[in-house]
């Protein structure tokens, strides 16, 4: 449509699409011929039509004359749409038009300024500083706050001193919680600044004052903030509390102790009724939660051990409450023991679990009596808790549990067994012969993990014989991990096993045996037919003997693949030196594109100059993410001869993402 007419009467149309149609097919002519059309479409009632004229003005890349033409557009009070138009597309402009909004900045319509300090938020540029410093002391509120926002955005640490000078010389309520605001993104933590001292006790400015000093604030904000742990406004306690932790959490190991000691002598008194108030472990403000939880630990107050077992039973804060209940120490565990008669299944659990890893010795009577729980969820937090406390006289009760235990639960009563097997090792002994008999091979697998709790060599050896190969398996593991010599056999032997899982697990336990004399019987696994038999192998034999392991890798790589492939590669990362990353260079040739991009990852991670020494191969490889990242390697290196190489590569390129990447790096190296 090139009938100037046309085009205006097609901009009145109902037809949405019609419009934004006719804005599009204006795209790339000059801006003198169709501006007009464009100004007028950034006004529509479409959001899509604006849009549209937006682009269209951007991609003209228009000079100074028509710039300055679309910021009058932000006089246009009657049209929001058109102002959030010329705004948008100003934005969008960025530091093009910064001459021409920095004319603007002291006109006369305090609208416009506000505009315009707005726009140069949104651009972000730092030239804009001096304007939006000046802009603070701005006769209308709604633009020297703006400014302060803005100032804040950029985030220029060097304008705090004028934001303090600011903020003390202008009374205005919004203007000062601008500033706030904007000191919290800026400020760098230390001493609390007079400034901001002296709004302490101004109640409407007690949240953001708080948010703020968690950002600026160091040790010394200690005495505001621990005032504001008792606001009258609960957004204001939240924020002192949120802000004391990040000081806390910050702080260096001397004025860490100081503040803790600050917060222990509020043990006992009201404050921590309020903490346990906010303590909303469903709640979406986590950073809170977190912080009431950690504070809470801090104090030491044993009331504090009911809100915290909540906040254990949640998986975002279990860690941390854990650390909260260990520092309240035995009163709060004796708080927990008395709320035990009236629990439900899931608090007993969870507080027989506690006891266990807290190591409370109050609570091994209740354990002993919670093996009893007609709960099968309380009898395996008991069983686990035992066997952390030691309690070996449970140990006939514990086993008496196999008998009715699934899977599950009686890989907990193993586990607990294991334990307890320090302490007395003769009735683990005596069951765990009895699973040995069992016809069931996963009693036989829990026989085989008390067995190697116990360091019973023989009966291990006699279960790698099994018939079940789950069995084999354990019992070869759990004899990797003694390190007793004369079981070397017995792992040998299970090296050639009809399994491969077991030859795999045989495989790692002659690695962690220390044994040289399995370096051969490891070779040998290195020609087994499951490749996860090979890896185990080679990387066993890598722990036995690094120094020879490039003479074993060499003629493995010429018809090694997939997963044996990676293996070698990994291990001649590991290694390191000219010689395994040579072994690596020989990789760039094989047939399968992931094994050549994991080797070349590996030499650009060690050495870029031998992607420069292999770019001409790399860059006729078929698959073409290899050249692209060939490219871009190149792009980083120093001297004339990588840009050579990548000139000459383009010539020959055919697929024009990489194409175009070259070029870019090309250019931008020019």
């Amino acid at each position: 449509m090139d009938n100037r007419e046309d085009i205006r009467n097609a901009l009145k149309s109902a037809d949405e699409e019609l419009r934004r149609a006719v804005i599009d097919s204006l795209r790339g002519k000059d801006l003198g011929d169709v501006g007009e059309f464009v100004f007028t479409a950034m006004g529509d009632g479409s959001w899509r039509v604006r849009k549209e004229a937006v682009n269209v003005f951007v991609a003209a890349e228009p000079s100074g004359h028509f710039i300055a033409e679309l910021l009058e557009l932000l006089r246009d009070e009657g049209n929001a749409g058109l102002r959030n138009s010329a705004a948008e597309a100003i934005v969008m402009l960025g530091e093009r038009a910064a001459l021409q909004l920095k004319k603007l900045a002291g006109d006369p319509d305090a609208g416009v300024r506000k505009f315009v300090v707005d726009v140069m938020g949104g651009i972000g540029g730092v030239e804009f500083i001096p304007v939006l410093l000046a802009a603070l002391h701005d006769s209308d509120v709604n633009v020297s706050a703006a400014a302060a926002e803005h100032l804040g955005t950029i985030g220029d640490a060097g304008v705090v001193p004028e934001l303090l000078a600011a903020i003390a010389a202008n009374e205005n309520a919004f203007f000062r919680f601008s500033v706030l605001s904007a000191l919290g993104k800026l400020g760098t933590p230390g001493p609390v600044p007079e400034e901001i001292k002296k709004l302490v006790g101004q109640d409407i400015f007690s949240k953001v004052l708080y948010d703020c000093l968690g950002s600026i604030g160091d040790h010394t904000a200690a005495p505001i903030l621990l005032e504001g742990f008792l606001s009258s406004q609960k957004s204001a306690r939240c924020a002192a509390v949120k802000a004391f932790n990040r000081i806390l959490l910050r702080s260096g190991a001397m004025e860490r102790q100081q503040l803790q000691g600050v917060m222990r002598r509020l043990s006992g008194g009201e404050v921590v009724l309020a903490f346990m108030e906010l303590l909303e472990v469903e709640g979406h403000d986590t950073a809170l939660a977190e912080a009431v939880t950690n504070l809470l630990g801090v104090i030491g107050d044993p009331r504090a051990a009911v809100p915290l077992l909540a906040a254990y039973l949640t998986e975002r804060l279990s860690s941390l409450a854990l650390n909260a209940l260990s520092a309240l120490g035995p009163a709060g565990m004796d708080t927990l023991r008395e709320i035990y008669p009236r629990a439900d299944e899931k608090v007993c659990g969870a507080i027989c679990t506690l006891f266990g890893k807290l190591g409370y010795p109050g609570g091994d009577d209740l354990i002993r009596n919670a093996l009893r729980n007609p709960s099968p969820l309380v009898r395996r937090s008991a069983v686990q808790a035992a066997g952390q406390r030691g309690l070996s006289d449970c140990i006939p009760e514990i086993i008496g549990l196999l008998e009715e235990a699934d899977d599950g639960f009686s890989g907990a009563i193993v586990s607990c067994l294991q334990l307890l097997a320090q302490k007395d090792s003769h009735p683990v002994r005596t069951v765990a012969r009895q699973l040995a008999d069992s016809e069931q091979p996963q009693r036989r697998r829990d026989a085989a993990l008390l067995f190697a709790a116990l360091r019973d060599g023989d009966y291990l050896s006699r279960l790698a014989k099994d018939e079940d190969p789950s069995v084999r398996q354990t019992s070869v593991a759990a004899i990797g991990k003694l390190h007793i010599p004369s079981l070397q056999g017995v792992l040998q032997i299970a090296l050639v096993d009809e399994t491969p899982e077991v030859r795999m697990v045989a495989a790692e336990a002659l690695g962690e045996s220390g044994n040289a004399d399995a370096l051969e019987p490891l070779r040998l696994a290195l020609r087994d037919d499951d490749s996860r038999v090979q890896c185990a192998a080679l990387k066993s034999m890598t722990r036995l003997e690094p120094l020879a392991i490039l003479d074993v890798i060499k003629p493995l790589l010429p018809t090694a693949g997939g997963l044996l492939m990676i293996t070698c590669l990994e291990v001649l990362e590991s290694l390191g030196g000219n010689a395994a990353l040579d072994l690596v260079e020989a990789v760039l040739d094989n047939e399968d594109e992931e094994l050549v991009i994991l080797a070349f990852n590996i030499l650009s991670r060690h050495d870029k100059e031998r992607i420069l020494r292999n770019a001409e191969r790399l860059f006729a490889h078929h698959h073409a993410g290899i050249r692209y990242d060939t490219a871009a390697t190149l792009a980083g290196l120093p001297g004339q001869r990588p840009r050579a190489v990548l000139k000459n590569a383009l010539k020959n390129e055919g697929n024009n993402l990489v194409r175009d990447l070259m070029k870019r790096l090309l250019k931008g190296g020019a």
